[in-house]
């Protein structure tokens, strides 16, 4: 599949379009009925101040269709492929200098990628207005009703079209840390900045992770569903999350990140484990080694349950800031999106894929993965550089 192929501009307007929310939700067919259904375990509340977010004991069968950002999803995402479980060399400089643009990360070639680069403007309206959608949806219909994975659902991608908006509003940007929210004169950073409303609730992203979805779901695999927005952060699927394939895309997420050197890698001396568990340290890791331990195996391939059950100690890595894009924060020369015909591509970008084309080479000689795997490779793209060649 090319990039052509899969970034379009009607997606701007008829996959985030906010007219299909313009009624009321079940008028839409949004909420459709499923057949199964579930409690909420008594033992796990939400804290006094979001308690109005807490699970209930269900008593809907309903479901939320997402099916507009599971199309949007696949238009923009590209998945990298599991791990080598071996660093990226640093690349080569530029002719005439000694600097490297780009992603030059060790990490560069895991996870997934967002091609921040080729969103236009009307595809940044359609995000603020599936947002805008996804917040009217929980204002005017009591979601707390619904199964445990339906909301679970829900948050994962109010958070992560939250996240996507906001880094494509203020993109070209290096560091997603580094965006700075403006609220009522004051800026707040944007993981902290308090930009959702529902039922008149000011939420941040922040919020959302630490307030309501941690303290109320006691799987730490929960911690996979939330997209950074950065090479360090856990993979964003492909696909956008339902109750119905909760289990299994945070499952693939969780051993997607467990196996790469991001989540977990040990030196000679040193275990080393990314800053996310940290982060959710209070909520599934109190008893923080003997906990965590357990927890990577249960997602570990057996060359990296070999790592884990070392007695070196266990430390935080160094996370890894730098924006999930393919060009290091570096805007087209050609702004915007096309539906057919060469694609402007960066020279960070070109090479960038080259690796990827690379490594996903490697992993096929080497039985790591199957042929046929989904990998996006853009193939079509026309390097600054080359034009007119």
């Amino acid at each position: 599949m090319t990039l052509p192929s899969i970034l379009k501009t009607s997606l701007s307007i008829a996959i985030l379009s906010s007219a299909c929310f313009a009624v009321p939700v079940q008028a839409q067919e949004i909420i459709k009925i499923a057949s199964q259904s579930d409690d909420l375990p008594s033992q796990f509340v939400a804290s006094a101040s979001f308690a109005e977010f807490a699970p209930k004991a269900q008593s809907s069968n309903a479901r939320l269709d997402y099916e507009i950002w599971d199309e949007a999803l696949q238009n923009v995402v590209l998945d990298l492929g599991p791990s080598t479980r071996q660093r990226a060399s640093r690349p080569q400089t530029q002719v005439g200098t000694r600097m490297v643009k780009g992603h030059k990360s060790a990490y560069r070639l895991e996870g997934t990628r967002v091609t921040f680069a080729y969103i236009n403007d009307e595809y940044k309206a359609g995000l603020i207005a599936y947002r805008k959608d996804l917040e009217w949806v929980a204002s005017n219909n009591d979601l707390t009703t619904l199964s445990r994975d339906e909301q679970l659902a829900f948050w994962y991608n109010l958070h992560n079209v939250t996240l996507i908006e906001q880094i494509a509003l203020n993109y070209p940007v290096d560091n997603p840390d580094r965006i700075k929210i403006k609220i009522d004169g004051k800026k707040y950073k944007m993981d902290e900045a308090k930009i959702i409303t529902i039922r008149d609730r000011k939420l941040s992203l922040k919020d959302i992770r630490e307030k309501i979805v941690y303290p109320n779901w006691p799987d730490p695999n929960v911690i996979y569903g939330f997209y950074r927005g950065n090479i360090g952060s856990p993979g964003l699927p492909r696909s956008a999350f339902r109750g119905d394939n909760l289990d299994y895309l945070l499952g693939r997420s969780a051993d997607e990140f467990v196996n790469s050197l991001r989540g977990f890698n040990s030196t000679t001396r040193n275990r080393y484990v990314s800053k996310i568990y940290d982060e959710a340290k209070r909520f599934y890791f109190k008893n923080w080694e003997p906990d965590l331990q357990a927890h990577l195996l249960t997602h570990a391939n057996e060359s990296v349950r070999s790592e884990i059950m070392t007695d070196k100690p266990l430390k935080i890595d160094s996370y890894d800031i730098n924006i999930g894009d393919l060009s290091g924060g570096r805007r087209l020369a050609s702004s915007g999106l096309a539906s057919s015909g060469d694609l402007s591509m960066s020279a960070e970008t070109a090479r960038l894929l080259a690796e990827v084309r690379r490594k996903q080479d490697f992993l096929r000689r080497n039985d790591m993965v199957k042929r046929n795997t989904g990998f996006v490779i853009i193939e079509d793209l026309v390097p600054e550089d080359k034009k007119g060649q």
